[in-house]
């Protein structure tokens, strides 16, 4: 017999949630869109004996169940706003621990929501295109850090086909020299189906260009250099400025004009989703009113049928047993659509008090507003507003607008105001549309011009907003205001 044999005590603390059945269902219901809310309905109706379709001006049977009938345990069959609260508070701490788990211990809070933002704000609907790259790196002779990095540019590839990540970041990402990704980015647009993973039109036509088994040299200087001339229909100037005839250069642009400037929506095959409003917010009387739009949701009642059964005990045990099991079910799915419901509108009318110039006026805008704020006002958990929100859509005279879309995370200004990432984004735009052309605005520069007037916007967040709107760095600018002057010039001549 061995003598090693030794004995030990060991204390490992683990976190686990346990989710009642009950609490399942509820943000089951909660969170589902009213078409989806439909169908789960016709499902419990058709396979449910104890839940029935009543008309549509009856409210339910359950008036007629009295808390001394009723068969059931009121414990069982209640889900009180307090428990969704705690139990909600569970998840959302878990989601808390998930964005930190796998950082590193010195990292900067700021670091870690950047890096959380930018994995989350990348992630792509998986499609053929996406496919046809992972499969393109699987096979080329790229391997180690060069994959990865190939990996990350294939996943952020957006729905036009064009990179959606800009190069510092994957440098940063993949811990890289901005030169490698740039050089794998190289790579990795050679092998790409023509025009993929450019940064910007001009690259997207030059990678098509250059694909072409023909002398191309003509359209990639007009492609690369002089796309707003062709614009203006300066073929003539162009053309004695090129030293080229005129026939060569509209040779050249019909060449161009075949080209395809979003290759990528070629290879989507993302299905059209149909939505619905849930509710609709309107003006009478002078006053914002807020409506369900749940008219064609099913009326339901418990069975009083089955209530006969009950009352008079017929039946084997395990009959009665099962009857009351399933208007548990069925009384736990009728006040779920209630507390749904009641949510639903706390959550509209948050929005309508916060968001009232936006709703009432063609030129207003929408305020900062906080699923915690929300949450507070209308007395429960930050994780209830999120799912009571989600996958929901509210009429208005503005249009159809998706209730996650009221929620913004405004900008604290010095005097203790708000201001909302979209106005953020139109002064970015007014600040560039007013630059001296021939001395553009840096990134930098325009975040200090915002530091001056108490908003605090990371250069980062600047270069987001200016890509987002389409307008090219300060280094593109000048180039482009430089060939336009020149242009000018040699026409002058």
């Amino acid at each position: 017999m061995s003598g090693n044999v030794s004995m030990y005590n060991s204390n490992n603390l683990n976190q686990q949630l346990n989710l009642a059945p009950q609490l399942l269902n509820w943000l089951k219901i909660l969170q589902a869109s009213r078409l989806d809310l439909t169908q789960m309905i016709h499902e419990e109706l058709a396979s449910n004996p104890a839940l029935e379709e009543g008309s549509s001006d009856s409210d339910s049977v359950m008036d007629d169940w009295s808390s001394d009938e009723m068969p059931l345990d009121s414990s069982e069959m209640y889900l009180d706003g307090s428990d969704v609260g705690t139990r909600l508070s569970v998840l959302a701490d878990i989601d808390e621990e998930w964005r930190s788990a796998d950082d590193q211990p010195l990292a900067s809070s700021q670091v870690l929501q950047e890096k959380h933002d930018f994995m989350i704000d990348h992630l792509v609907k998986a499609s053929s295109l996406r496919d046809e790259l992972e499969d393109m790196i699987l096979f080329s002779d790229l391997d180690g850090i060069e994959a990865r990095i190939a990996g990350i540019i294939a996943g952020s590839i957006d729905d036009r086909g064009y990179l959606d990540a800009r190069v510092e970041d994957i440098a940063l990402m993949t811990d890289s020299a901005v030169e490698t990704v740039e050089r794998v980015l190289d790579v990795f647009q050679q092998m790409a189906p023509a025009g993929i993973a450019a940064r910007d039109l001009r690259e997207c036509l030059l990678l098509q260009l250059k694909a072409m088994d023909a002398d191309t040299g003509l359209a990639e200087e007009l492609a690369g250099n002089w796309l707003e001339n062709l614009a203006m229909k300066q073929h003539k100037a162009l053309a004695d400025h090129l030293g080229v005839s005129l026939d060569a250069l509209n040779e050249a642009f019909d060449l161009i004009r075949t080209l395809d400037p979003e290759p990528g929506r070629s290879y989507s095959s993302a299905p059209v989703e149909y939505v619905e409003a849930d509710m609709e917010i309107f003006m009478k009387s002078g006053e914002l009113q807020v409506e369900l739009l749940d008219a064609r949701l099913p009326r339901l009642q418990l069975s009083s049928y089955c209530k006969m059964l009950l009352e008079a005990r017929k039946g084997s045990k395990e009959d009665l047993h099962f009857i009351r099991m399933k208007v548990r079910e069925a009384n736990f799915l009728i006040q779920g659509i209630s507390q749904r419901q009641d949510t639903m509108l706390k959550v509209a009318h948050e929005i309508m008090r916060v968001q009232r110039s936006f709703l009432t006026t063609k030129d207003g805008r929408m305020q900062p507003l906080t699923m915690n704020k929300v949450a507070s006002m209308i007395g429960v958990h930050e994780t209830t507003v999120s799912r009571a929100i989600a996958n929901k859509y509210i009429r208005t005279q503005r249009g159809l607008i998706e209730m996650r879309a009221f929620f913004k995370v405004g900008y604290r200004c010095a005097d203790g105001s708000s201001v909302a990432p979209e106005r953020v984004r139109e002064m970015v735009a007014e600040l560039i549309h007013d630059e001296d052309p021939l001395k553009p605005l840096i990134d930098s520069t325009i975040s200090d011009h915002f530091k001056k007037m108490g908003l605090k916007v990371a250069r980062r967040t600047v270069a987001k907003y200016r890509e987002e709107l389409d307008i090219p760095s300060s280094k593109e600018r000048l180039a482009s205001a430089r060939r336009r002057k020149n242009m000018k010039l040699a026409m002058a001549v």
